[in-house]
């Protein structure tokens, strides 16, 4: 009976090391297409991915010998501190190459070497003891790493739901191109990895353990499938070759655009005026604003302009979308309630182009606080 338990201890971590390296050879050879010619645009991380599952060979010894007391530590010290911590890279190396933002390297590295070499001193200390007292030590060594490093994957979370909420504040729009709901979901399965980890790690059992391992690897799969087709919707392979998407009504002009790895926001400044003119003469004058689902896809739509050039102008001279649209709102809702003393919060929003009360007391807040 016991030797059937080995056995399924084994396969379970043999499946998880095949799996994440299947993985690894999938996310570095395999890109869709016409995705492929832009991975750093529409697969940020993908390098960082690819070397982090390739890591899962760490734990061929607890395949090989589930019995042995010392490949057991080294299994825990792979799901807890160092696992956590791998977590904390993907999410940041993905979303962080979205958002461009590169200041989380540093910090997040130079962590990941202290708590890495302090593991592999640990470990060392531990096969020249062999001895219970130093196997405690080292049992608790991990799970207090283990602490540190949830905090660090909390701290990532955080950064990444934030993001989100930014985006989302675009009103149905997304100048910064970040996929959302991938990020929230992403997000969730990081809380749900967390819990089983700590379980894992609390419970001692190499049961639990068999099947954490088998939980990660159908996680990991999901995960690949989720990832492999682009969750970003812009595109940089057109638009660093080709002008503006010009209406009937404007003129062809030589665009003066500087190419970058992935697409640039850097226009002209004769031509940003001239964004913002014909912005102005669809939102403002011809009031599309008092639309309760105007997007920044309609705007460009009805500017003649390319979605993302349009984006950069809000964004960059014009306070954002959001901002933008519902200051107007707000200003029209006030004059409203001026010719119509009489009227109720239900009317004077709906005639402004909320959806509702509570959107317009929400988007009060969030722009108007002192009111």
């Amino acid at each position: 009976m016991k030797n059937q338990g080995l056995y399924f201890y084994g396969l379970a971590a043999a499946a998880y090391v095949i799996t994440s390296l299947v993985i690894a050879s999938v996310r570095w050879f395999h890109m869709c297409r016409p995705y492929d010619r832009t991975p750093r645009y529409y697969y940020p991380g993908r390098r960082a991915a690819t070397l982090i599952y390739l890591s899962a060979l760490l734990i061929v010894p607890y395949v090989l010998r589930p019995d042995s007391h010392l490949s057991w530590l080294l299994v825990k010290a792979y799901f807890l501190p160092v696992d956590l911590y791998f977590l904390a890279i993907l999410l940041l190396s993905y979303f962080g190459g979205v958002k461009q933002w590169k200041k989380w390297r540093f910090p997040i590295v130079s962590l990941g070497v202290i708590a890495g070499l302090s593991l592999l001193a640990a470990l060392a200390w531990t096969v020249s003891g062999s001895n219970k007292e130093a196997s405690d030590i080292i049992e608790y060594f991990i799970l207090g790493i283990g602490v540190i490093i949830t905090s660090v994957c909390l701290w990532a979370a955080r950064v990444v739901m934030r993001w989100a909420r930014e985006a989302d504040d675009e009103d149905y729009s997304n100048p910064e191109d970040f996929p959302v709901n991938f990020a929230r979901k992403t997000v969730i399965m990081l809380y749900i990895t967390m819990i089983l980890l700590w379980i894992t790690a609390i419970s001692g059992s190499k049961t639990v353990m068999a099947v954490l391992h088998l939980f990660m690897s159908v996680a990991s799969v999901l995960l690949l499938i989720s990832a492999l087709h682009p969750h970003r919707h812009g595109s940089p392979i057109e638009e660093e070759n080709q002008d503006y998407k010009l209406g009937k009504n404007h003129k062809k002009g030589n665009i003066q655009v500087k190419k970058t790895a992935y697409y640039s926001r850097n226009i002209a400044d004769d031509k940003v005026q001239e964004i913002i003119d014909a912005i102005r003469v669809v939102v403002e004058q011809r009031e599309a604003f008092l639309e309760p689902h105007l997007t920044m896809q309609d705007v460009a739509d009805r500017t003649g302009y390319n979605r993302t050039y349009v984006a950069a102008v809000f964004k960059n001279h014009l306070g954002g979308f959001f901002t933008y649209v519902n200051t107007l709102r707000l200003d029209y809702a006030d004059q409203y309630r001026k010719k119509h003393p009489k009227a109720s919060v239900v009317e004077i929003s709906n005639e402004s182009g909320f959806n509702s009360r509570t959107t317009y007391y929400t988007v009060q807040a969030k722009i108007r606080p002192e009111k």
